[in-house]
């Protein structure tokens, strides 16, 4: 049997679980949206950083409604951070970033 991906019209999930990230987010967000393939969601989950990672994701989601952002009230460890961004995707797709 001979499996036919579509990828024009498949939807990509892309997790990004952060952690005191501030540094890098631009960085991070502008090289993954500017990818050619638009039909994509940027999940971030951030596990309750201290630095300024909540205030510039609010501004990435603000800004293309292709990223969805998520903070975690507590500090989770690391695995269930990442968990939380695989369990939100809704791509037929899925990729860490």
């Amino acid at each position: 049997m001979v499996f036919i991906i579509d990828m024009k019209t498949e939807l990509m999930t892309i997790g990004l679980p952060v952690y005191n990230g501030a540094e890098f987010l631009h960085q991070a967000s502008e090289a993954l949206l500017a990818q050619d393939y638009r039909n994509f969601e940027l999940i971030i989950s951030d596990n309750a950083s201290i630095d300024g990672t909540e205030l510039i994701c609010n501004e990435l989601s603000a800004r293309d409604s292709r990223i969805s952002f998520c903070r975690n009230k507590t500090n989770f460890v690391p695995s269930a951070n990442f968990r939380r961004v695989y369990d939100l995707a809704r791509g037929q797709y899925f990729m860490w970033a």
